[in-house]
């Protein structure tokens, strides 16, 4: 989960999974923060961590995880 404001520009992402809730909570969140509050967003100082493994070409890796759960499917 990361939240926080850049150049005039609030945003929040990366709910991993929990979107539906974690957006209409995190869309309160924000209206704290954008009308005076900002210790409402207690993820302001998380930082976006490094994934290991992962080297910025996504279509790779959905190809590689593609074929290895297509190879999954055939063998059961």
């Amino acid at each position: 989960m990361h939240a926080g404001q850049q150049d005039g520009l609030y945003y929040s992402l990366n709910y991993s999974g929990h979107g539906v809730q974690m957006a209409t909570y995190m869309g309160k969140v924000m209206t704290d923060v954008i009308t005076g509050k900002p210790e409402a967003n207690v993820w302001r100082d998380l930082k976006n961590p490094w994934i290991p493994g992962y080297f910025g070409q996504p279509w790779l890796h959905l190809r590689v995880g593609g074929a290895y759960y297509g190879l999954q499917d055939k063998l059961s």
